[in-house]
């Protein structure tokens, strides 16, 4: 290779170069001349170039030869992005009587003992409550005493009735002297609320009756300069920096019988909000679908999926939950209970779906399942298909989904 020129442009020079090495004919660039006319030299450049390109006509520019971008060789077809398909108006509604979908679109919670997120509708609401006849401070499920703590701050103190504290024993003297302090001594937190914001201050742990077990024995003891339970705690509440003051710390406990009271008194909510629904829809079998009987000759999964499947499809079938009632019979009770323990879920033939079993026998008492089966004629039957239609239904239904959970790998009878 040799120079064509002094007074050419070094691009010209490049160009030229370059064609020479990647060109595919073997004909030589014409030589061209020195020249100071800038026209002689475009002249000479076009020449240059027709015979370059005419020297092979099948032959392809070395540039469509080189590796493309595949930004220029797959271009995208637009500028909009491809997008989900936004629910309609009847699938919004469907998704708002659905129990499943509300509870997982809960918002996101950290649990104050596992350190998990979950979904907020599946973890309780904890809080300081004041001990009747006492300064102690008792870190107690407020979420369940919401009723009762709500009434001794609206009622006067000589018919407030006072929130049963786990590990006090009740007597007449405590009762007297109860109505006569002041109500706000059974109401959460009265002393420690969040100065900013003068809310609540609450914890969110998982509702699981293992999990309070396997805390409450090293929560409840007592020795060292500060309680067990300030590791619990989170530091946004301690002194200095928190609102609880350092002699308010001292007089927070953790009771050994927590437990105890806690599935106490989940069982009372999840009664409450289930009566409300059989006093609501009384009828079984309507159109609605609240309420279908299934009459299961035993308890057992191969009925119970024969039973299910004699039921005429109707809306949001996928949405309830079987309820087994037990016997009348306490033998027959027995017996039923012990081979419907593996029952957890069934399949529906109907919807291709799953729907989950709540054991009454097992999620109440003996005397709560003689209260509902004398109070509510639906009780006759010895199942129930249960589908909420309203948000009463829907919160009765997530209560049986949370005491369900709650006993999870525990046995009710130890309690």
């Amino acid at each position: 290779m040799e120079c064509v020129g002094t007074r050419i442009p070094y691009a010209k020079l490049r160009l030229s170069a370059f064609r020479q090495l990647l060109a595919t004919s073997q004909a030589q660039a014409a030589s061209r001349g020195i020249s100071t006319s800038r026209q002689t030299d475009t002249v000479n450049e076009i020449t240059l170039e027709k015979k370059t390109d005419n020297s092979n006509p099948n032959s392809i520019p070395p540039s469509q030869r080189l590796p493309q971008s595949p930004l220029l060789t797959r271009p995208r077809s637009g500028i909009e992005k491809n997008r989900k398909r936004r629910p309609t108006t009847q699938e919004e509604a469907d998704l708002l009587k659905n129990p499943w979908a509300l509870m997982l679109a809960s918002p996101a919670r950290m649990c104050s003992v596992t350190g998990a997120r979950l979904p907020s509708a599946l973890m309780g609401t904890w809080g300081l409550v004041r001990q009747p006849n006492s300064d102690k401070l008792h870190l107690m499920p407020v979420g369940l005493l919401q009723d009762s703590l709500q009434s001794n701050k609206t009622k006067k103190p000589s018919s407030s009735p006072e929130p049963t504290i786990p590990g006090q024993q009740e007597n007449p003297e405590s009762r007297k002297q109860g109505q006569e302090e002041d109500p706000l001594d059974a109401s959460p937190v009265p002393t420690s609320p969040d100065k900013q914001t003068g809310r609540q201050l609450v914890l969110r742990i998982a509702e699981l009756l293992p999990l309070i077990q396997s805390i409450s024995v090293p929560l409840s003891k007592k020795g060292g300069k500060r309680p067990p339970i300030m590791r619990l705690l989170p530091f946004r509440w301690k002194h200095p920096q928190g609102p609880v003051t350092a002699h308010e710390e001292k007089k927070i406990i953790w009771s050994n019988d927590t437990p105890k009271f806690m599935l106490r008194s989940m069982r009372n909510v999840v009664f409450k909000k289930l009566g409300a629904v059989l006093e609501k829809y009384k009828r079984v079998g309507t159109s609605n679908g609240v309420w279908r009987a299934l009459d299961l000759p035993e308890y057992s999964d191969a009925a119970l999926k024969e039973a299910l499947g004699s039921l005429e499809r109707f809306d949001r079938m996928e949405c309830g939950g079987v309820l087994l009632l037990g016997s009348k019979n306490s033998a027959a009770a027995g017996h039923t209970s012990q081979s419907s323990g593996s029952l957890d879920s069934v399949a529906l033939t109907q919807t291709s779906s799953k729907v989950p079993v709540f054991d009454l026998s097992v999620l109440f008492s003996e005397s709560d399942i003689n209260k509902l089966r004398e109070s509510h004629g639906q009780f006759e039957h010895t199942a129930l298909f249960f589908r909420p239609e309203d948000q009463l239904g829907i919160d009765a239904m997530i209560s049986l989904w949370k005491i369900k959970r709650l006993l999870e790998g525990v046995d009710p009878t130890e309690e």
